[in-house]
């Protein structure tokens, strides 16, 4: 794992890594990063992929070349809407969390496809996991049936297939 350099009189600056869901046991499972494992200085990023587009209208002409990709205003609009509403509803959930701490965070949403399978979100998931270096990535278990360890399929395919530090924060035994 690559080190951070550390100039002198400069902070120290981590960065950790929260796969954001709009869930209360996500928001859980950052709040457990910050009492836990945060230190002053530290960045969290937190990486949430948005299914909302659609396939892209094309024209094809009988000209070589000539093929054009076309996206619909209406279309358009109804994606940016999407990814507006996603973001609120995740800074909804995580900044009272964040704010009171004066905690650096860096929101990076992604927009794909409608029909995207739960593996090319977690695939996604581990290219921003290395994109951005971070120190620990927090994954929260939702205890869904269907994976022994109670994690929800993304959780679980990042979990096997992540060679970084991770941190698996489960509900609280209230049925959370």
């Amino acid at each position: 794992m690559p080190s951070t350099a550390v100039t002198p009189g400069s902070p120290h600056r981590r960065s950790l890594f929260v796969c954001a869901e709009d869930t209360a046991e996500s928001a859980a499972a950052c709040e457990w990063a910050l009492k836990h494992f945060y230190k002053e200085g530290d960045v969290v990023h937190m990486t949430y992929v948005v299914t909302c587009l659609t396939q892209r209208t094309e024209v094809f002409h009988g000209v070589v070349g000539g093929s054009y990709s076309l996206q619909q205003s209406v279309e358009a609009r109804e994606e940016n809407r999407l990814l507006a509403e996603a973001r609120a509803r995740l800074e909804e959930r995580f900044l009272p969390l964040l704010r009171p701490k004066l905690v650096p965070y860096q929101l990076h949403l992604y927009a794909e496809r409608e029909d995207v399978g739960l593996q090319r979100v977690a695939q996604l998931l581990l290219q921003d996991i290395e994109q951005r270096d971070p120190a620990l990535v927090i994954l929260s278990a939702h205890n869904k049936p269907g994976s022994e360890e109670g994690l929800g399929s993304v959780a679980e395919f990042i979990s096997l297939n992540c060679h970084r530090p991770r941190a698996i924060v489960r509900p609280h035994a209230q049925g959370q």
